[in-house]
């Protein structure tokens, strides 16, 4: 038993070839045994000759003209063809997965043919065992691709910044697929930017790069004796990412065909992802304009109901402050006594502050003018009243106020309300800018009252 498994050992492990060689060189003096490889032949071994190379580039497809095309009867089948060149006589061995040639010299006698039976037989058990093999590796790089997707598919849909995102697919194809290297770039439509994983250099804007079109398929840009680089668009609506992966081998169709669904379920979580997020801002534009419009109607009420210029100057800080609970206000007022526009108010993040006690002096209010409010931020001076810029000289509070309210009413300026949104925001909204302005104009009809009175 023992002698019998060395011996299966032997011819599995690629001694069938060994075999076949000592069998040709008792029968012939010259001999090549090669094996088909993509488009090239490869020389397995040679009987009586010294092999030059190792691969005969681009002659498989001619070589296997010349026999005809047909699935063997059974387990493997042996023939013979003329065909051209130094070596004008061929005989094949094959089965329904594999092919192996055997070129001669001279015109082989039938009873090689008959006599290599055995010899063709051992050749047969060892090639269908390597094909054994290959499924079976095959099989289980399948299995770990096919867990690798279900565990994706847990978490690709979940919402995440794009930066997220982009730490999620390098994380997901580093563990599935044992790149050399992993990057992702992100593509705006002008540039190129590095979002996630090994850092190199940017992409040049050619080839697939420059594509208005490209759909979540992998492109192998780059194949060779030492590197294999695949890129992996995932498109969305007005934005786009690029995987670009390195392998120091070539990647299987199983490999290609993760890639490639996997392309298409990031396309889909990014889309998904986009939407959620548009979602979740409008839901919080309309929470944002409810609340605004909830706050003015209660202000609006609270302001009729007060008894004093200071009161009122008061509360209307505090509304102001609650639309806008980061930012700062500062507000300012006709005085009629003194006959100047003064401080009334001034909080920062919704806490009253003390405030300077100089006067804006002016013989009678300023007239009314066309605009009641001001951006200073993209507001021409030649825009806005002089006044204006005055105010933001004489009083401290005015430093780094971007918006201003005029309270105006008939034909006159009753003040001013200062505005800094907070250093987290970069603008108010339209809503609270369209509340704030109804304020304005609520809040002179009550300072003209006192005044009149």
């Amino acid at each position: 038993m023992d002698g019998l498994y060395e011996q299966m050992d032997f011819i599995l492990s690629g001694g069938a070839l060994n075999l076949l060689v000592d069998f040709l060189a008792s029968r012939v003096k010259a001999a090549l045994i090669l094996e088909p490889r993509d488009a090239d032949l490869e020389v397995l071994d040679a009987v009586g000759v010294q092999t030059k190379g190792l691969l005969v580039k681009e002659k498989a497809s001619k070589l296997a003209s010349f026999f005809p095309s047909h699935i063997p009867a059974g387990k493997f089948e042996t023939d013979f063809a003329a065909i051209e060149g130094d070596w004008p006589w061929a005989i094949r061995i094959h089965g329904i997965y594999w092919t192996i040639y055997v070129l001669l010299r001279e015109k082989p006698e039938a009873s090689l043919l008959s006599d290599m039976q055995s010899a063709a037989g051992l050749i047969s058990l060892w090639q269908t065992f390597q094909h054994f093999e290959i499924t079976e590796a095959r099989l289980s790089r399948l299995s770990y691709i096919v867990l690798a997707t279900k565990n994706t598919l847990a978490a690709i849909f979940e919402p995440m910044p794009i930066t997220y995102y982009a730490a999620f697919l390098s994380d997901v194809l580093r563990e599935s697929l044992f790149p050399r290297s992993i990057s992702i770039f992100k593509d705006d439509g002008g540039t190129l930017t590095f979002l996630e994983g090994d850092e190199i250099e940017t992409p040049e804007r050619k080839g697939i790069f420059a594509e208005a079109f490209t759909p979540p398929v992998p492109r192998v840009v780059q194949a060779d004796d030492h590197t294999w680089r695949v890129v992996l668009p995932i498109p969305d609506e007005n934005r786009r990412l690029f995987c670009l992966g390195e392998w120091d081998h070539a990647l299987t169709e199983e490999t290609l065909n993760f890639l490639e669904l996997f392309g298409n379920l990031a396309a889909r979580a990014l889309s998904t992802n986009r939407l959620q997020f548009e979602g979740l801002q409008k839901e919080e534009k309309v929470s944002s304009a409810d609340f605004a419009i909830f706050s003015l109607s209660k202000a609006l009420s609270l302001l009729q109901e007060q008894k004093t210029r200071e009161s009122l100057l008061k509360l209307s800080a505090d509304v102001v402050s609650e639309l806008v609970p980061k930012g700062s206000c500062f507000f300012a007022a006709w005085d009629q006594k003194s006959g100047a526009y003064v401080p009334a108010a001034f909080q920062k993040k919704g806490i009253a502050t003390p405030f300077s006690s100089s006067a804006l002096s002016t013989a009678q209010p300023f007239p009314k003018n066309s605009g009641i409010f001001f951006d200073l931020s993209d507001t021409k001076t030649s825009e806005r009243p002089p006044y204006l810029d005055e105010a933001l000289s004489l009083w401290p509070e005015m430093e780094g106020m971007r918006y201003i309210f005029l309270l105006q009413v008939n034909d006159r300026t009753e003040g001013f309300i200062a505005l800094e949104p907070g250093s987290e925001a970069t603008h108010l909204p339209q809503n609270s800018i369209a509340a704030l302005q109804i304020m304005a104009q609520c809040l002179a009809l009550e300072l003209r009252q006192f005044d009149d009175r």
